[in-house]
């Protein structure tokens, strides 16, 4: 085993207790039935036909929307030590009923998502080898009338499909137009992995935003977003940090660290400081490479992290460095906190002064130098442009 599980006694201050929320960030083990996104991963691709339309695209076409883009995504975000293979069925498989038969929907009807399931299943059966495979993609064909991208999702399954002697316990359905949201496949392939949902789901009827909680930051918010790279406290949870690559604060006092980019391996990549039983601050680099490439703004974002709420339910929130202002209007989905990462000589303070973090300088390697100042709680104040 790898990850924080596995290095329990270094920072075991900071590793936040696994509870029954749904995809809980909780850090002190791996939920069993999820498989680790370690080595080399086999992802299988089966694509779906109806009797209401003739698809206008090939297999490969469709493949090609997504692969290999999601599998170099992973690829970059965890510094080589996770690589997806994708083995894509060549021919389209007819499903007994037409695509509008199944009502799909964001919200499907329980009943009409386990006909579904269970048509694709049989479908594919003659003509595919379940075994061996860690993660299944069942692909709707994008030109059906009834095909939904709203219910684009993974679904896990109380009881498993059992076929080929391989039990399923979760299937993503992809019900994606062409050409597909952006980074679609690979939000929905971190659910296979035990990531949660960063965005908001207001109630039906209202005008709320769906991405107050993290905005840009991590495709576990917004597969739209600028900023897409997973944060470094997901990057601790799926394994892909070195015990030397995380920092737990436990004790009071000034201390220095060098930070280097979320997105560049190697280096220090998440400081943590424990706030609760069941949260933490946690402080990392953010810079414009790789998957961020497109990221409005550089610098040191700080989030608080939830490990008893649930996903959807705001397990992680991106505190604002810049509260007074946005930043990428026309390009952010959320552009209040576009401009959330602290530059050099800014600080934040939780709001009972027991923590204080200001980045202090940025090396010409990239690496951002921070201060963390932990003391007794004092009803301190918030954002500081100050030292």
């Amino acid at each position: 085993m790898t990850g924080p599980a596995a290095h329990a006694a270094v920072g075991s201050a900071c590793v936040l207790p696994r509870t029954d929320a749904h995809h809980s960030e909780g850090l002190d083990g791996w939920e069993g039935g999820y498989a680790r996104p370690l080595g080399d991963v086999r992802a299988l691709m089966v694509f779906l036909s109806f009797l209401d339309a003739e698809p206008e695209l090939t297999p490969r076409e469709v493949a090609a929307d997504h692969f290999p883009a999601t599998a170099r995504f992973f690829e970059r975000a965890s510094y080589g030590t996770f690589r997806l293979h994708v083995h894509s069925v060549t021919r389209w498989l007819r499903m007994p009923r037409p695509s509008t038969d199944y009502l799909i929907d964001r919200d499907w009807d329980p009943a009409d998502r386990t006909a579904y399931l269970h048509d694709a299943i049989r479908a594919a059966d003659p003509a595919v080898d379940f075994r061996g495979y860690d993660v299944v993609y069942l692909v709707a064909d994008p030109g059906a009338p009834g095909v939904n991208s709203d219910a684009t999702k993974v679904i896990n399954l109380a009881l498993p499909i059992t076929v080929d002697g391989t039990s399923l316990r979760r299937l993503v359905t992809v019900f994606e137009r062409h050409p597909p949201d952006r980074n679609v496949l690979a939000h929905e392939t971190g659910h296979v992995f035990d990531l949660p949902d960063l965005y908001y789901r207001p109630p039906e009827g209202s005008a709320a935003d769906w991405d107050t909680h993290v905005g840009d930051w991590d495709l576990m918010g917004s597969q739209f977003g600028l900023a897409p790279e997973p944060f470094a406290w997901h990057k601790w949870k799926l394994g892909w940090l070195g015990q030397d690559q995380t920092s737990c604060i436990a004790r009071t006092g000034t201390t220095y660290h060098d930070l280097s980019p979320d997105e560049v391996r190697g280096g220090t990549k998440l400081l943590v400081v424990r706030t609760g039983v069941n949260r933490a601050l946690a402080v990392e680099a953010r810079t414009a490479t790789g998957n961020d490439a497109a990221t409005c703004r550089e610098g040191v974002l700080v989030y608080e992290v939830r490990s008893d709420r649930d996903s959807g339910d705001g397990p992680i929130d991106v505190i604002d460095g810049h509260p007074g202002t946005s930043a990428c209007a026309a390009t952010s989905v959320y552009p209040p906190l576009a401009d959330a990462p602290l530059d050099v000589g800014e600080s934040y303070a939780t709001p009972d002064g027991s923590t204080r973090v200001t980045v202090t300088g940025r090396a010409s390697d990239g690496t951002w130098t921070v201060r963390v100042t932990e003391r007794a709680p004092d009803g301190g104040s918030g954002l500081d442009r100050r030292g």
